[in-house]
């Protein structure tokens, strides 16, 4: 059974449960398709459970913080008399995500990304055709009309994100360049997030085809590292979140620019949800639905992922949280040298850190797998040769040769 996690038909089978589109979940029509395919959401997880104690045994430091990070929320849930409505399978699809790709890498990368690749590229081609098509929205849920392929405008980042890493990773491996069907994969993402705008979104690409940029150019500053990435979100957390160092800056905001200084009731959001986190600051308010949450904070979400997981899972959440952010960046560091990948993925993981300042994502799970790419990021990095050098499918090594040259002694008499 292991075997099949060579095959990159199989990768892709469990890539369309896992990251199933949500649009079947979201249109009543699909509701018969949505069920069959929580069912085998369900039997894939139990399967990857099996599998990764008869194979793998070794569980990983990685998996272990994740465990207890949604272990946690559980926990919040229960003592706090939260909604359980779709927790337990976010959290199982979660765990499913990072135990698929973990083996997948452990045991055929080329298979792994293969499969992902095809099937989130496949999506996120779809997704923007139905854009094309559907300009001002495809469909409505929850009251908002910008719902396409991938579900919401904002939240469909999260899905697009790992098909553009996946599809580069996959290219920097086998040729060290970026071949056409990657290059189809990020402009049709950054395409969709331009015409379906999310601000958000355009920062967090924009910062990683900037790290892609560099590494092709093959200049990858050290500096630019899981220490420079927690600096940053945590001056920008203190200092907007909690001190509102903006206002300050009134003149330039609100004379100049002729911005609100709440950032359109933000600031408000943020107050609500810190008051409720000082509240409980061990266990938050564990999870609860949107209309519990309006009446909490007056949204849906904090507006701010850190924020939302210290007030909805107290701080031992957020800990194992930035836990395993800590290990995926210092697994990308130790690799720095080897290479572009690791840089590539590093920027993805600083534009993943940044976005989550502004938005907090009911399905960041789907993320989870750009997360366990980071800490095995050695199992994805190009075959090497006898000598240690990487081995490229478009370069041919040349063999150097060794000319001899005799010189005959002539006498002349």
């Amino acid at each position: 059974m292991k075997k099949l996690m060579n095959q990159s038909w199989f990768i892709a089978i469990v890539f369309m449960v896992l990251y199933k589109p949500a649009i079947f979940s979201q249109m009543a029509q699909y509701q018969t398709f949505d069920k069959i395919s929580n069912v085998l959401k369900v039997l894939i997880i139990a399967v990857l459970l099996v599998w990764f104690c008869f194979f793998y045994q070794k569980i990983s430091m990685f998996f272990v913080m994740l465990l207890f990070f949604e272990v946690w929320r559980i926990l919040a849930t229960i003592y706090c008399d939260g909604n359980y409505s779709s927790l337990f399978l976010t959290i199982f699809n979660s765990l499913a995500i990072a135990l698929v790709v973990e083996m997948g890498l452990k045991t055929d990368p080329d298979a792994l990304l293969d499969g992902a690749t095809f099937v989130l590229g496949a999506f996120v081609l779809i997704n923007f055709a139905t854009i094309l098509m559907f300009p001002q929205g495809m469909y409505e849920f929850n009251t908002f009309t910008e719902n396409y392929f991938l579900g919401y405008r904002n939240n469909s980042i999260m899905l697009i994100f790992p098909a553009m890493i996946f599809s580069v990773v996959r290219s920097l491996r086998l040729y060290d360049r970026l071949t056409v069907s990657s290059v189809l994969i990020c402009a049709a993402s950054t395409a969709t997030v331009i015409f379906a705008f999310s601000a958000t979104s355009v920062i967090g690409i924009a910062i990683f085809i900037l790290f892609l940029f560099l590494a092709l150019i093959n200049w990858m500053p050290k500096f630019l590292n899981i220490v420079t990435y927690i600096a940053i979100n945590i001056a920008y957390f203190f200092g907007v979140i909690i001190l509102r160092v903006q206002e300050a800056f009134a003149f330039i905001i609100v004379d100049m620019l002729g911005r609100d200084l709440t950032f359109t009731g933000r600031t408000n959001i943020w107050d609500s949800a810190l008051e409720a986190f000082y509240k409980s600051p061990i266990f938050g308010v564990g999870e609860i639905d949107n209309q519990a949450s309006r009446d909490l904070i007056g949204a849906t979400h904090a507006h701010n992922y850190y924020l939302n997981l210290l007030y909805k899972s107290g701080v031992l959440g957020f800990l194992f949280f930035f836990a395993i952010l800590v290990i995926c960046g210092v697994a990308l560091y130790k690799n720095r040298k080897n290479g572009k990948i690791p840089f590539v993925v590093s920027g993805a993981l600083c534009a993943f850190m940044v976005m989550l300042q502004s938005e907090a994502y009911y399905n960041i799970y789907y993320f989870f797998s750009i997360l366990t790419l980071s800490t095995f990021i050695s199992y994805a990095l190009p075959q090497k040769d006898s000598e240690g050098n990487f081995i490229y499918k478009n370069k041919k090594q040349i063999k150097s040769k060794k000319v001899t040259i005799k010189i005959k002694d002539v006498t002349h008499t």
